[in-house]
């Protein structure tokens, strides 16, 4: 299905790819400055030949109404609207165009940051995304002479990775049982048929 601009020009999907790609393949350029962006949907408008239906300004927007839309989906709901035929990024015929170009940007998948200096209890857990609540380390009692000996940040950090790793096998060992299991029980149920 073609898109209709505001001086009614309708956008193909060939059109509308080639966009995509060309702005792709222009990154740097648009970064520069406003002209040069213009210099750049100008380009592309003669190579499309759609030279008197469409502006930069035009084209520019598109692009801003693609980007706009794939965030959206990219953040929504999987599957929602699905029942009213509304368009999903399983359904959008641009979705992987997009994706493609836009996908890996920090601004669409932010990486995951974590204070080198954390105490191994704020570090969160990424395979949930929820923060450990720290626990209250004990005060020193006054008798002692000498403070316990500093831990290197990276020795938190390593007990911590070592922890998750023995979580991440417990949970594959648990999963195997839940398999064989279920495939204990589908034998017997086949059996019995």
């Amino acid at each position: 299905m073609a898109a209709t601009s505001s001086n009614g020009h309708k956008w193909s999907q060939a059109q509308t790819r080639r966009l995509i790609r060309f702005r792709a393949d222009n990154e740097p350029r648009f970064l520069k400055s406003k002209a040069s962006a213009k210099q750049q949907w100008q380009a592309l408008i003669s190579e499309l030949e759609l030279e008197g239906k469409v502006s930069s300004q035009q084209v520019s927007k598109k692009w801003e109404n693609l980007k706009k839309r794939y965030k959206e989906l990219k953040t929504g709901k999987s599957g929602a609207g699905t029942d009213a035929g509304e368009v999903t990024a399983t359904n959008w015929q641009y979705f992987e165009d997009m994706h493609e170009v836009l996908g890996a940007r920090p601004c669409m998948d932010p990486p995951l940051l974590v204070d080198a200096g954390a105490e191994e209890e704020d570090i969160p857990n990424p395979t949930t995304m929820d923060t450990v609540e720290p626990t209250p380390s004990p005060s020193p009692s006054p008798s002692s002479s000498s403070p316990p000996p500093k831990r290197r940040k990276s020795d938190h950090f390593m007990d911590f990775l070592e922890k998750e790793s023995l979580k991440e096998e417990e949970r594959h060992r648990e999963t195997q049982r839940n398999t064989e299991r279920f495939l204990g029980l589908f034998e017997r149920l086949l059996d019995k048929m």
